[in-house]
């Protein structure tokens, strides 16, 4: 997929854009920290957001090599950062060919982005997911980031729109909820921005 630039705006359309999400067992690989395959981190859950405010996410089944666990100290069972249990994903989680298939289907004709830098931790568990899933991955991942500036002024003025909340718990749907939101606001300022500059056409 080409990053498809709108040509006034300087960044793709929402309605060219698909945010992901993904939350995981833990960060065990993502910087190639371990070489142990029963130590890698893989994904939990995997949520999409589109502009028109649809989403949806899926808990993920752990294949039978994917050991890695990162817990509350209180509670083995449960993920210390997103609070969902192993047993929980055994019980309600898809298999990871289903959330592949689906997957390739959302994003399809889209724009796929995800606020980890560089996309490095979300393209290690989408690695992990597809290939554990014997389905080839359809699309790339980009870095939201690599879109807006951090620096730019309307990018605190979009966070302040679109209201998102300080501390919210870490759910995939959520999270790509919120960015998405963010993303809409921002190239909302751009667009009417570039509008108001614009010479109006005289009226015959």
């Amino acid at each position: 997929m080409n990053r498809d630039l709108d040509n006034k705006v300087g960044i793709p359309s929402p309605s060219q854009v698909v945010i992901i999400d993904i939350e995981a067992s833990s960060l065990r690989g993502v910087s190639g920290d371990t070489h142990d395959a029963a130590l890698l981190s893989y994904p939990v859950e995997i949520a999409v957001a589109h502009d028109n405010g649809g989403s949806q996410a899926y808990l993920i089944r752990p294949e039978p090599g994917w050991q890695d666990w990162n817990s509350e100290p209180s509670d083995e069972d449960i993920g210390a950062i997103h609070r969902i249990s192993r047993t929980r994903l055994f019980e309600e989680g898809r298999n990871s060919r289903f959330v592949a298939e689906w997957l390739n289907e959302q994003v399809d004709g889209k724009i796929a982005m995800c606020d980890s830098p560089n996309a490095r931790a979300d393209l290690f568990w989408l690695d992990r997911l597809y290939e554990a899933s014997g389905v080839e991955r359809g699309f790339d991942v980009f870095y939201l980031y690599d879109f807006i500036a951090l620096e730019d002024p309307d990018f605190d003025m979009a966070y302040e729109q679109a209201g998102i909340a300080d501390e919210t718990e870490h759910r995939a749907e959520r999270d790509a909820t919120e960015i998405m939101r963010l993303y809409c606001e921002f190239y909302s300022i751009k667009a009417n921005k570039e509008f108001s500059a614009s010479p109006s056409t005289p009226t015959l």
